[in-house]
């Protein structure tokens, strides 16, 4: 891996000492540095690009309930937006760190929450309307998820974990971008989505944020979350797609409850992942002003000792 500051260009702590190979090769201009600023770019630009492009009489509620609607609101919108983040992640030279960790997270417990997320997925599937709608429908609706979940899951665990991680502790890493992550459904209020509904809809994507954080950590590549969030996304759409008197309310309460434990679970989860990952940089912190043990035997004017205090008393009996 080409080496720019200190051991690695992927290690967020960032060293003044370089070898004088490094010093005096005039660096190229690809990949790009991570960078704060350049990882929260895309995310930025995807949110007023939302704003502008949304309308309030635009039927939200609505969204993927059709085929024309999965094709027009789902996978053409969400194709042109993958290319052009593509672009971006290649022309930025971040795909391996956008996509990869270098190591994994611990402990191995937390897989529990975004396994029981996939649970919860697959406890949907009964409830979807598989006779009521077309194979047609459900594979455009397979491809549109997919496409959502490539977008947003390398937008936010992927080039936004890049720039936080460069700046900040990995404990506030998790906490941002899951906060951000929950924040960008709120623009669905722009498109017709009830307030009452938008919020409770960020607050679950919050959360959902972590368990994703939890799927990228645990398994040590972005392929993970990217699944787990299109199966989240075909489950939730399909349900809500279905004919009206076809859904087991009951099955589907049941279900909305779990999912609420599961999520305050990969919270936690997540939380401490995070955690135990800045366990490193909260002992370096704690035992920086510790002297070294040779200092102890500096001697001279500049320690602040005696005259004559430098040489060794030799006690004679």
């Amino acid at each position: 891996m080409r080496q720019w500051y200190g051991r690695s260009w992927y290690n967020r702590e960032v060293t003044s000492v370089q070898p004088p190979a490094v010093r005096c090769r005039r660096r190229g201009w690809w990949p790009v540095p991570p960078s704060l600023l350049v990882g929260l770019a895309p995310l930025v630009v995807f949110a007023v690009v939302s704003i502008v492009r949304s309308r309030p009489s635009d039927d939200y509620p609505a969204l993927g309930r059709t085929v024309d609607s999965v094709v027009r609101d789902l996978v053409v919108p969400e194709a042109v937006v993958a290319g052009i983040l593509a672009l971006v992640v290649t022309a930025l030279g971040w795909w391996r760190i956008a996509t990869v960790d270098p190591a994994r997270g611990g402990p191995q417990w937390t897989m529990v929450a975004p396994l029981l997320v996939l649970a919860v997925c697959l406890g949907r599937l009964p409830l979807l309307d598989w006779g009521g709608k077309s194979l047609r429908y459900f594979l455009l609706l397979a491809l549109g998820v997919l496409l959502v979940g490539v977008v947003e899951e390398l937008m936010t665990r992927g080039v936004l974990l890049v720039g936080l991680r460069r700046r900040l502790p990995e404990i506030w890493v998790w906490a941002l971008s899951c906060v951000l992550f929950g924040l960008l459904h709120f623009l669905n209020v722009l498109s017709g989505a009830p307030v009452a509904t938008t919020v409770l809809q960020v607050v679950f994507a919050t959360s959902f944020g972590s368990v994703l954080y939890l799927a990228r950590r645990l398994t040590g590549n972005l392929l993970a979350p990217v699944l787990l969030h299109a199966f989240w996304d075909f489950g939730a759409i399909g349900v809500s797609a279905s004919a009206p008197g076809s859904v087991d309310v009951l099955l589907v309460g049941l279900l909305g409850l779990a999912t609420i434990a599961v999520l305050l679970l990969g919270v936690v989860a997540g939380g401490l992942v995070a955690w135990r990952d800045d366990r490193g940089r909260r002992l370096r912190r704690r035992w920086r002003t510790v002297p070294p043990l040779g200092a102890a035997a500096v001697r001279g004017p500049d320690t602040g000792l005696p005259a004559g205090a430098d040489a060794p008393v030799e006690l004679t009996s």
